[in-house]
């Protein structure tokens, strides 16, 4: 007789994450500086120069092709006043978020290609937040990069369980959501919103990720739960595409569901694709040095 293993909660998962996977002093010292109307320039560069790693991430992604600046930056503060404060933010919060789940089995989950997801769906969530004009459009990547890192908590905290969950969906007896649902009773989603609020991130940005997966059902920010539905597609398209031809990227019946959902026009989605890939490549480079993988 198989052993029953006990059901854990929401609570009880986010709790195990927040003991053993804190977020880093650099980020929260950088996050409360940034918050500070009074913080100088100088301040941060301080902050940012005890962490080597950090620093040099930093001045990587100041320096890429994605910028195309004429000459080369050494200064950090340079390069904080170049990127922007917010830009400054995705960049320590990505790299620390890529950190904290480090080192989990490739039979698991294959990390390279999850964190490309993320990053994927950060930044085509940034991109679709400008295209609709919204006031805190760059600060809703950080919804699109943590979007599923539930699917991680599932993964480190009850692996057991969660081959039960794939085990459902690889007999064909149901898709993973409902699979997650009958193991558990929530979704990665929901743990994927649980862990934000613990993390204490804007209310927004936690209903954006709760409700991605069904957006007309968000009782709020149903725009932003949109944006992250849409993005996470998107980013999905681009990795169901690597060793293909660009097929389904721009594929009509996608189209029409998103500028319905988005009310937005179509050719302003027409060359989003492109956009996300070269940002995503970027940003993956940079916090994930040496991976195999790109778009």
């Amino acid at each position: 007789m198989t052993e029953r293993l006990p059901r854990p909660t929401i609570g009880s998962l986010v709790r195990s994450v927040e003991t053993l996977l804190s977020l880093p002093d650099v980020l929260l010292r950088i996050n409360a500086l940034i918050d500070d109307p009074t913080t100088r320039i100088a301040d941060l560069a301080e902050v940012i120069l005890c962490d080597p790693a950090l620093a040099a991430r930093l001045l990587r992604l100041i320096n890429s092709a994605y910028y195309g600046l004429p000459n080369r930056v050494e200064s950090i503060s340079h390069a904080i006043n170049l990127i922007g404060l917010q830009t400054l933010r995705d960049l320590v919060l990505t790299s620390s978020a890529v950190s904290l789940f480090d080192g989990l089995p490739p039979e698991q989950v294959n990390m390279e290609r999850f964190w490309l997801h993320s990053i994927a769906c950060g930044a085509a969530v940034r991109l679709l937040a400008r295209r609709k004009r919204l006031i805190h459009a760059d600060r809703l990547f950080v919804a699109g990069l943590l979007h599923s890192i539930g699917k991680l908590i599932f993964y480190s905290q009850c692996p057991a369980q969660y081959r039960k969950v794939l085990d459902y969906v690889e007999r064909g007896q149901t898709d993973l959501l409902t699979a997650e649902r009958w193991v558990f009773g929530f979704t990665y989603a929901e743990l994927s919103a649980e862990l934000l609020r613990a993390w204490r991130l804007p209310h927004h940005l936690r209903v954006a990720v709760a409700y991605h997966l069904r957006p007309t059902q968000a009782p709020e920010y149903r725009l932003e739960a949109s944006i992250v539905h849409v993005a996470a597609r998107i980013a999905t398209d681009l990795q169901t595409d690597v060793a293909a031809k660009p097929a389904a990227r721009n594929n009509p019946r996608n189209l029409a569901e998103f500028v319905r959902l988005l009310r937005i026009p179509p050719k302003s989605l027409v060359t989003l694709p492109d956009e996300v890939r070269q940002s995503a490549t970027e940003i993956f480079g940079i916090v994930h040095p040496g991976a195999t993988l790109c778009f």
